[in-house]
């Protein structure tokens, strides 16, 4: 007699348990598997965030100022126009601004169709975050953010643009953080953290970049004590 489609997974499922497949490929360092979470950060956070971005295959970038930061910003554009550039943060926008860096402003919850077809076309996507987790290299965000969900999602490459003071050893630090920061106004529907690049082992085992998200993911940490 033929499964029905509900059967037919429940008995691939019977089979997966009996005859196991080999565990996804480690995209980790050892160091960090070994690490519990919950002993503090010794030695300088930017550092330990920065050493584990990078191994993720992330991008770390420091600056000291504005005008370092446009530089950087500038270099690491390339050759990608503006209009395909976007930041939807007025906070973001405005260090933008500062740094003499063409983008496209876009506004959360645009529902027009230029709109939408303007952030498909997007190549870059500039946002903020809600802190930066040492002990992981994470960055968190929330959907408190005004920037709505597609910018963490969409953009091929996306642009974080953080300060120090952000920098927190652990990830109960930032969900702290988090709740403090809401607590008069309720917490966000969505709060998530996100660990390098876009990646997915599901298809035999190869690691790909962009399978869910940004296939390129940078940090841009701007000094707090130097504004120009």
């Amino acid at each position: 007699m033929a499964l029905n489609s509900r059967e037919h997974i429940i008995q691939q499922i019977r089979k997966a348990l009996i005859h196991p497949s080999d565990p996804p490929k480690r995209v980790r360092s050892e160091s960090l598997l070994t690490e519990s979470p919950f002993v503090e950060c010794e030695g300088d956070a930017a550092m330990q965030f920065a050493q584990r971005l990078l191994a993720l295959q992330g991008k770390f970038v420091y600056a000291e100022n504005i005008a370092e930061l446009g530089a950087f910003l500038r270099q690491a554009a390339g050759a990608v126009d503006s209009s395909k550039i976007h930041c939807m943060e007025p906070e973001m926008q405005q260090i933008l601004r500062l740094c003499d860096f063409p983008f496209a402003q876009s506004a959360p919850g645009r529902s027009s169709e230029a709109s939408t077809d303007e952030l498909r076309a997007m190549e870059i996507g500039v946002t903020s975050c809600e802190a930066l987790i040492a002990w992981s290299g994470s960055v968190m965000v929330s959907s408190k953010q005004n920037m709505g969900r597609t910018m963490t999602i969409l953009p091929p490459v996306h642009w974080i643009i953080a300060r120090p003071s952000q920098l927190l050893p652990r990830w109960k630090d930032g969900w702290q953080i988090v709740k403090d920061r809401y607590a008069k106004t309720g917490l966000p529907s969505m709060v998530s953290t996100i660990t390098g690049p876009s990646r997915t082992a599901d298809i035999e085992k190869t690691l790909v970049l962009g399978a869910h998200g940004p296939k390129d993911l940078w940090v841009f940490l701007l000094e707090d004590d130097n504004q120009s």
